[in-house]
């Protein structure tokens, strides 16, 4: 026969909270030895609140003795299921037999639980009918304390031989949630008859929620709030249920005085009374707990919030993701942070920021890398020691895989930057240096950080990119006003071309003939007239040369030179031989270099001499200008695509202010009447017809370099 007794609830409670968190894990993943033993664990706490359950309710003896005896199946196997799963949990290898020791040894106990030798009757007490322990209690107390020992040990040497926090973390939880839940073992005191009531069940729920949640969720860095908020709502709720059940047991007599036949009036008031106010007590206290708990991390989390607004106000994506990574190591205290910036064109993510990175830290990640496809589908933060456990526990290669490429980035956690399902940047954070582990509240902080990041790079990005625009256009603005302002050089050029030759052209030719002819005919001449009419005939053809040279300029009779494949030697030995008597007299040498032979370009030789004779002349005008002798060094070699031509000069050099003029036209630095200034400017505009480039380099006092890129002939096959 069996009655309603309210101390029977509790045992009934957790009895079915055991057997369907058990069964859970169990069935989470049957393979998993871990879960296997946390299944055999929580059944076996099933029937030993069951059987307690029975025997409270019980109204005979027998009955009750029976349920007793039930309890022990139960009572048996849980010391040896928490050694097995110690070993499990923390990875313990060849200790099978030892397990199997255990196993059997409860398997002998629980025989003898249909005996008086460890179950000897039933004592009645004020919540209902108890074990009497018989001769051999005391020798099974002994086997039940062992595998709990030896359970704690295991724990203890997996937590200082991780690797890893969050190893250390998952057995520091499991030592305090097993010595937290084996405070269960308070229900033997009933035993040995002290009048306490049996509140093992308590412990045991938070004890069972606590490593189911280790077990199943990979994310045990959130266990400690769990357990936080397991206790604070026991705690409140066994005041809340055990003052009117005290109330019950203690003051029944007095209730029954004055409130007669209705008396559990007064216990069920309390309970009402209770019940309303600890829903409010238990919110105040879990707040109360996790603020503590979680101070620090609040602080931090806070800050990134408002860093993540900031991020909107840096328009430079460089000092954006800097200011992001280091505000992120200072902040969180952690031992470094890598930011890796998307690159649309290339389709990689290169390193572009970072706080104490390593010289193997890779430079790039490419686009079809798991990881980032991983990413892009999970749409979640990475946590290395998480993946590191799926690795372990899971056949899967990905998760392998996705382990080797986090330990080679270094990366404690991997932070996606989104923006429309887009990754635009990637958040390597390391280690805290506190050696705590992040908790969920971390990620979720660190996933707006991120967002927020995301939009600030493409906001950067864009503003960057105009920039680079307006730069660009600029630039080209410049060029075109350059253009123009040579273009109207030219025209000027050209009328004054035109004019000089209407105006000068004709007269020259006229004293040019007259002189001329006198010079053939002054046999009749004395000395002195003749010399004169020789500086006349002189003086006149340089004035023709003038007016040639400018018309040559601005008329470009360039556009109809015979273009051919000319060998370089061959200009600079027609261009020397020219030179040499000239340059003999002034003591200047020409030293040829040639560091590879048979270097063509495609052109028009007379041209190209032009230009070389052109700059060897003003070579050696300046070298006289400052000392008696010198030497002109030219040296010929091929550079890629190009052939490069070297003409360096002793001479006085040009002042910086004045060599970005130099190939102006009219510009000269020659004294008046020794130069127009066209020289250069036609030999510029000659190269440049040829496809090519020169350019200078000097010094004052030291010399000048003039240097000439042409197009190699055998890589350029038209003009």
């Amino acid at each position: 026969m069996f009655k309603f007794n309210p101390y029977a609830i509790p045992p009934l409670i957790t009895a079915l909270f055991c057997l369907i968190i058990g069964a859970f894990v169990y069935l989470k993943n049957r393979k998993s030895s871990a879960n296997r033993a946390f299944g055999i664990l929580g059944f076996s706490c099933f029937l030993w609140n069951l059987g307690y359950f029975m025997s409270y309710i019980s109204t005979a003896e027998k009955s009750a003795y029976f349920w007793c005896q039930f309890a022990y199946l139960g009572i048996a196997f849980i010391t040896p299921a928490t050694y097995h799963f110690s070993v499990a949990f923390v990875k313990i290898p060849q200790k099978n037999r030892i397990i199997t020791f255990f196993y059997l040894l409860a398997f002998i106990f629980a025989l003898l639980t249909r005996t008086s030798l460890l179950v000897n009757g039933v004592t009645m007490h004020y919540w209902g009918y108890h074990t009497k322990i018989g001769v051999l209690h005391n020798i099974f107390l002994i086997f039940w304390i062992t595998p709990l020992i030896m359970a704690f040990r295991n724990l203890r040497l997996g937590y200082l031989s991780a690797r890893l926090a969050l190893e250390r973390q998952r057995a520091k939880y499991m030592f305090w949630a097993i010595s937290f839940g084996y405070l269960g073992g308070l229900d033997y005191l009933a035993h040995y008859g002290i009048e306490i009531y049996p509140i093992g069940f308590a412990p045991v729920i938070i004890f069972i929620l606590a490593t189911a949640y280790a077990i199943v969720r990979y994310r045990i860095m959130d266990i400690s709030i769990v357990i936080t908020r397991a206790a604070v709502f026991l705690a409140v709720y066994s005041i809340v249920l055990g003052i009117p059940f005290i109330l019950s047991a203690v003051l029944k007599e007095w209730f029954m005085r004055h409130l007669g036949t209705n008396w559990w009036m007064g216990p069920f008031s309390s309970l009402v009374m209770l019940g309303t106010i600890g829903p409010f007590v238990y919110v105040y206290l879990e707040k109360k707990a996790e603020s503590i708990l979680l101070r620090e991390q609040r602080r931090y989390q806070e800050t990134l919030k408002h860093v993540a607004v900031d991020l909107s106000r840096i328009r430079n994506l460089q000092k954006l993701i800097d200011y992001i990574a280091q505000t992120v190591t200072e902040v969180v205290r952690i031992s470094h942070a890598i930011i890796y910036v998307l690159d649309a064109k290339k389709k990689v993510f290169l390193l572009k920021a970072g706080t104490h990175v390593k010289d193997s830290q890779p430079q790039s990640i490419e686009h079809k890398n798991i990881l980032i496809s991983w990413l892009e589908k999970n749409k979640e933060p990475l946590v290395y020691e998480e993946i590191k456990h799926q690795a372990e526990d899971n056949s899967k290669q990905d998760f392998k895989k996705l382990e080797e490429q986090m330990r080679k980035l270094n990366a404690a956690v991997i932070v996606p930057c989104f923006l429309q399902d887009k990754i635009f940047d990637i958040l390597i954070l390391g280690e805290k240096l506190s050696g705590k582990i992040y908790n969920s509240d971390d990620l979720l902080n660190f996933s707006f950080l991120a967002s927020e990041a995301a939009l600030a790079t493409e906001n950067a990005q864009l503003y960057g990119k105009i920039e680079e625009e307006v730069k660009q256009r600029t630039e080209e603005l410049v060029d075109v006003q350059k253009q123009l302002v040579h273009a109207e050089k030219l025209a000027t050029v050209g009328t004054l071309a035109g004019g000089v030759a209407h105006e000068i052209n004709n007269p020259l030719t006229a004293i040019l003939t007259n002189v001329q002819i006198l010079l053939a005919t002054c046999d009749t001449l004395d000395i002195d007239s003749k010399e004169s009419l020789e500086l006349i005939e002189e003086a006149t053809k340089r004035c023709r040369t003038i007016v040639q040279k400018l018309m040559a300029y601005a008329k470009k009779p360039l556009e109809e030179s015979k273009i051919g494949r000319i060998l370089v030697s061959d200009i600079l030995n027609k261009v020397i031989a020219f030179l040499s008597y000239q340059f003999e007299q002034d003591n200047i040498k020409i030293d040829i270099e040639e560091k590879e032979r048979n270097c063509f370009v495609l052109g028009n030789q007379n041209e190209l001499e032009q230009v070389i004779t052109n700059i060897l002349i003003n070579a050696k005008d300046a070298i006289i200008g400052v000392k008696k002798s010198g030497t002109i060094h030219v040296s010929v070699a091929k550079s890629g695509k190009w052939i490069k031509m070297l003409i360096k000069d002793e001479g006085s050099g040009i002042p910086k202010e004045i060599i970005s003029k130099i190939f102006d036209p009219f510009f000269t630095t020659k004294d008046v009447g020794k130069g127009l200034g066209l020289g250069l400017s036609i030999c510029q505009s000659i190269i440049e017809k040829h496809k090519g480039l020169i350019t200078v380099e000097s010094e004052v006092n030291t010399g000048t370099v003039f240097n000439i890129l042409l197009p190699d002939a055998k890589e350029l096959s038209t003009l």
